[in-house]
């Protein structure tokens, strides 16, 4: 950008040039409808400010004073350019014409952030005197596309703008409540501005009673619930503490809304996390009273599917019901609320008053086992009870201890009938809550072994069809070797077994798959120095871990996996060197394998330095790829030069 000091005939032309593209950016009508170039110079606002911000700190205040005019000019031109039409006029739009506006609204807004970079509280103070003259003229409220058009702009910078700034938004806060909300797509905006300045209300609490009216106002209509719901959840999870003098306020209209049965699925689960977030902050009777009142019509609603034959209407809503359970279990927490300075959870004391959740999930375990009984086949029931159960351990924790005996039957009894990954997920998830605890490690241990026994047998059968189950239990094995490998030390424990299963999982083609196969394996063979009975194991099945790690460094498995491959060999290199040495003379002396491109010299040079390399994982990483690349034959093209980086 040195042209700035340079000569002036070629500043009127850049200064030309420029306004020759805000002429384009103020393209008569409408975007989609009446002109489609209005969109062209968006990419070049955003490399303009790009450079201006990232330039030395001399240059970005000449860069600055000489710019900032024209950014506000742009903003000007955005307001006007993103107002709707007359509504009769809109109707009357086509569904790609007013997508792509959506999308050219979209784009505006990137670009007034983008802009703020250069203006900053300029920007934020022009926007907050046009509103306020606006509001205050009688004659221009009517205008509520203007209004509509100054709120998006306020919502485009919520991110930029930082949290402490007390000059001009709580002069824009103010202003809400005295906005004559005559038009949804206004309210709708007014809503997502809200939603996005949630953190900045956390520490401006003091306009919430402004705010709380027009986001209940919201929830109760269809058309703008979207945006209400997801604004009151952005605003009770980041000012949950603030929410206590609020929660009857909020309660009675959420669950109004809620037993109207006017809203989408995900509003009314939305909701639910709301009431959570709301509940967690009273005391404990005040708690149980309101869940009585709010759960009692939506269980009662449950029970009511469950007497039916399960059909497409009844799952819709056995699923929905279960999900608002789910989520209203995970929101529910007494014991980590967020604070009002405190983004993160704050751990508060421990109450001599038992969790909610536990009572309320005391009462739905019988209903849950009822469901999973009746419909075990259906994987997307079963999913949505374990939704519920693992939301409730990850709140509970060691206090759901009264509870794992009747959560263990149910999964135990399902995954017998029925085998689902969702329950291979809440294994894990008991398993690493009570492994540790002495009580329950008989009952654990029990888990454990009907749960690989059932898997081993489904996955040795058929492993490709079932990827879901095989990731599932490549993940519970790799964190429970990790963490609880105490549970190896019980007598029918098939170590065998899952280590074959481990070298099957690794075979297949899904990368999650073979992620977490690579991860219990090198945790497998690193229980060495700890367990005897795995190095029996390694030592009569590892030529065969080998030989599959080889086939896929030898091109049947995608290169961007070498990776977890090269992890498993610096494993065994690290644990079991000796046994790897005579193990990999058998590979080099066999002719073909892994790759008819590999020859034998190839191969030894290969060997030598995968059996040198011990401590460093990034150095044997790099082996592999260059030795997968000559079984491919790409070594030295351009192809391996592009995508090497993206594989690694």
């Amino acid at each position: 950008m040195y042209y700035l000091h340079g000569y002036y005939s070629l500043s009127l032309i850049v200064f030309g040039f420029i306004c020759l593209l805000q002429r384009c950016n103020n393209m008569p009508g409408y975007f989609s409808v009446d002109e489609s170039c209005s969109d062209l110079p968006f990419s070049f606002w955003y490399v303009l400010q790009d450079d201006i911000i990232s330039a030395d700190p001399e240059h970005f205040r000449v860069y600055s004073e000489t710019f900032r005019p024209i950014y506000a000019r742009l903003v000007d031109v955005f307001l006007h350019k993103v107002q709707y039409p007359p509504d009769e006029q809109y109707l009357t739009w086509g569904a790609e014409e007013k997508e792509q506006f959506r999308c050219y609204r979209q784009d505006v807004s990137d670009t007034i952030m983008y802009a703020y970079n250069i203006l900053r509280e300029l920007l934020l103070g022009h926007l907050c005197t046009s509103l306020s003259l606006i509001i205050a003229d009688p004659m221009q409220q009517n205008k509520w596309q203007m209004i509509e058009a100054i709120l998006l702009a306020v919502e485009a910078v919520a991110d930029s703008v930082d949290v402490s700034d007390e000059q001009y938004l709580p002069q824009v806060f103010a202003l809400l409540p005295q906005i004559p909300f005559t038009n949804l797509k206004l309210i709708t905006t007014a809503l997502d501005t809200v939603g996005a300045y949630a953190e900045w209300i956390n520490c401006h609490s003091s306009v919430l009673p402004g705010v709380i009216p027009l986001l209940l106002h919201g929830i109760g209509n269809p058309e703008v619930a979207p945006s209400a719901t997801m604004a009151l959840k952005d605003i009770v999870s980041d000012c949950q503490l603030q929410m206590k003098q609020f929660a009857f306020q909020i309660l009675h209209p959420c669950q109004e809304a809620l037993l109207n049965r006017q809203l989408a699925s995900r509003e009314q689960i939305r909701l639910m996390v709301c009431i959570g977030r709301v509940l967690a902050t009273l005391e404990f009777d005040d708690i149980m009273a309101s869940l009585n009142v709010i759960l009692t019509p939506h269980v009662q609603q449950l029970q009511s599917y469950i007497l039916e034959p399960l059909t497409g209407q009844s799952k819709v809503g056995i699923i929905l019901k279960l999900n608002m359970l789910a989520m209203l279990c995970a929101s529910l927490d007494v014991n980590s609320i967020h604070s009002e300075q405190q983004s993160e959870p704050q751990l508060l004391p421990p109450s001599n008053k038992p969790q909610p959740i536990l009572i309320v999930l005391q009462q739905l375990l019988p209903l849950l086992k009822t469901v999973v009984s009746k419909w075990p086949n259906d994987n997307d029931v079963v999913k949505a009870v374990c939704e519920v159960l693992n939301k409730s351990l990850h709140v509970l924790l060691d206090a759901a201890a009264l509870l794992v005996g009747d959560i263990t039957d149910l999964v135990i009894h399902t995954y017998c009938t029925v085998s689902h990954s969702s329950l291979v997920e809440l294994t894990k998830q008991l398993l690493l809550l009570f492994a540790g605890s002495e009580s329950h490690k008989p009952t654990m241990m029990s888990l454990f072994s009907k749960m690989t026994e059932r898997t081993l047998s489904l996955l040795n059968q058929d492993i490709e069809h079932h990827p879901d189950i095989t990731e599932a239990f490549m993940i519970l094995l790799a964190q429970l070797f990790k963490k609880h490998p105490e549970l190896l030390d019980y007598k029918h424990c098939n170590l065998t077994g899952l280590f074959q299963c481990g070298i099957s999982a690794l075979g297949q083609a899904e990368t999650p798959t073979v992620r977490n196969a690579a991860s219990f394996l090198c945790e497998f063979i690193a229980q060495r120095c700890k367990r005897t009975e795995t190095e029996a194991v390694v030592l009569k099945q590892g030529l065969v871990l080998l030989t599959r790690l080889l086939k896929a460094i030898g091109g049947e498995a995608s290169r961007s996996l070498m990776n977890h491959m090269s992890d498993v060999l610096f494993m065994l290199n690290k644990h079991y060197y000796d046994h790897l040495s005579s193990w990999m003379m058998e590979f080099i002396n066999q002719d073909g394998f892994p790759s008819p491109l590999a020859a034998k010299v190839n191969k030894e040079h290969f060997t030598r330095l995968i059996l040198k390399e011990r401590t460093h994982k990034r150095k044997l990483q790099e082996i592999v790829t260059e030795f997968t690349l000559l079984c491919r034959g790409l070594i030295g093209t351009d192809y391996a030069a592009a995508t090497t980086s993206i594989c690694l």
